[in-house]
């Protein structure tokens, strides 16, 4: 699966190859990393799209992870939380919003 969404510094080469594409979200299995990636990807296409205000992007981050816990309830693990954070914080400065933290996230 190709992706298009930023990947944080910490995200190696070595990762990626081990894990897979989106490798950077330390979910348990596959799936659950593609789910986290789609529900970022439709969250940056509505931000973009829509032309949303940071208020309005972190309310529909917070509904898209309460969607991906039903399924996957690690992504609210620390790890997965974090590497959300930083994947969103790097589209947000893109944007020119300040960042967000793990407490954004519920």
């Amino acid at each position: 699966m190709s992706t298009d969404l930023p990947r944080p510094d910490w995200v190696s080469d070595a990762l990626v190859e081990d894990r897979g594409e989106n490798a950077g979200f330390q979910m348990y299995t596959r799936e659950g990393n593609d789910a986290v990636a789609e529900m970022l990807r439709g969250v940056m296409k509505d931000g973009r799209e829509k032309l949303m205000m940071r208020g309005a992007i972190i309310e529909r981050l917070q509904q898209g992870v309460k969607q991906v816990r039903r399924v996957h309830p690690e992504i609210y693990d620390t790890e997965p939380e974090w590497a959300i954070v930083d994947a969103m914080n790097v589209w947000l400065a893109e944007m020119g919003f300040l960042a967000i933290s793990r407490d954004d996230l519920s």
